[in-house]
């Protein structure tokens, strides 16, 4: 809702008809206020919208900081448990900073298409750029700041 107030949004974890293993993130959201596409179209309050992505798609910022973490040299235990931990809260981080935008900047280009065919579109959301960034190879460069920075923490906190 911070990203923008126009809509009401809900997340559930959807499970795969054709796999067990196999699950997804649903943004359902209801519109609150008219959404302008352009000079001629809106979408009316009380529309339904869903957006969604498939959940190991959501986890790739996770895997990558693991990756660099669990290999990355250390002298002791102490050092990994500490690398382990910081890796996760770091990667809660960023999959908070990426998952809003990339659900809601999907259902964001579906309004940008149709705004775009009538006169007067309306302006790109913030958000959108953002998740194109996101999608263009900027959570693997969240992913590795997060691991760079996980590493700078573990040395200041156990410094011998």
């Amino acid at each position: 809702m911070t990203m923008t107030s126009e809509i009401s949004p809900n997340l559930k974890l959807i499970k795969s008809a054709q796999s067990q293993l196999d699950h997804s993130i649903e943004l359902s959201t209801w519109v609150l206020r008219p959404v302008y596409l352009n000079a001629g179209q809106f979408i009316a309050p009380g529309t339904k919208l869903k957006s969604s992505s498939h959940l190991l798609h959501l986890l790739v910022p996770l895997v990558i900081e693991m990756s660099v973490l669990l290999v990355w040299p250390v002298q002791n235990w102490t050092q990994r448990y500490l690398l382990i931990i910081l890796s996760l809260l770091t990667a809660a981080l960023v999959i908070m900073l990426t998952l809003p935008s990339l659900l809601l900047g999907k259902l964001e280009i579906s309004f940008q298409n149709i705004a775009l065919t009538g006169q007067n579109p309306r302006p790109v959301p913030w958000f959108v750029e953002w998740m194109v960034f996101c999608e263009m190879g900027g959570r693997w460069l969240l992913a590795i700041a997060a691991a760079w920075l996980c590493i700078q923490l573990q040395r200041r906190l156990l410094r011998d």
